[in-house]
């Protein structure tokens, strides 16, 4: 249902008279790619743990002058243990969750809106203004860094307080963002809203 709202709120806005806007040829986005690499500095989804470097590459191609689409796929390691309590005494046991979010995604680039509507001065060189958005899969695989082999009664294992996400499972969101280019075809991005991993994210972005 998420994600039938979220298709019908794109196809709506993508009809929106305001974004129908005769605008200068540099406003456009159509026929151009664009890859980013980036991260997020709030990884708020799936079991928290000692967390490493989320990475997530992206590529988007421009459809027409004010809308894009593309793909993008993510990796994330992340750490865990648990406290096994036994007949024996307790012991300490380690884990890993290893995270690959892959979907699709469309942006709507809304600096000429902002320009014609709101009077704001921004150089379409320079800056871009989009919402996105997207709809993910993702997969887990967890990799114990212990033996599951038979053992004694006295060595068994105590799972109670072992947890781990599941092994696929879907989502769907919605980020704001801004693109800056010091440079002609080099710059950077940060975006803020539900993402496929976290609640912020920012990298670098190339145009093409």
């Amino acid at each position: 249902m998420k994600n039938s709202i979220l298709w019908i709120t794109l196809l709506l806005a993508m009809n929106n008279p305001l974004l129908a806007q005769h605008e200068p040829d540099d406003f456009s986005v159509k026929k151009k790619l664009m890859l980013s690499i980036g991260t997020t500095i709030k990884s708020t989804r799936y079991l928290q743990g000692s967390n490493e470097l989320y990475k997530e590459l992206a590529l988007d191609y421009g459809l027409g002058n004010f809308i894009s689409a593309g793909l993008f796929i993510g990796h994330q390691e992340r750490h865990y243990s648990f406290a096994s309590l036994g007949s024996s005494g307790s012991e300490v046991y380690h884990y890993d969750q290893i995270f690959v979010p892959m979907g699709i995604r469309a942006t709507m680039h809304i600096t000429p809106f902002l320009r014609s509507h709101l009077g704001l001065d921004m150089n379409p060189e320079k800056w871009d203004v989009y919402i996105r958005y997207y709809g993910a899969l993702a997969l887990n695989t967890v990799d114990d860094k212990f033996s599951r082999n038979i053992r004694p009664p006295e060595q068994q294992i105590n799972y109670s307080l072992y947890r781990t996400d599941e092994d696929m499972n879907y989502s769907a969101g919605l980020l704001t963002g801004l693109r800056f280019y010091p440079l002609k075809n080099l710059g950077l991005f940060f975006e803020g809203g539900y993402g496929a991993m976290g609640n912020f994210n920012f990298g670098l972005v190339g145009r093409y």
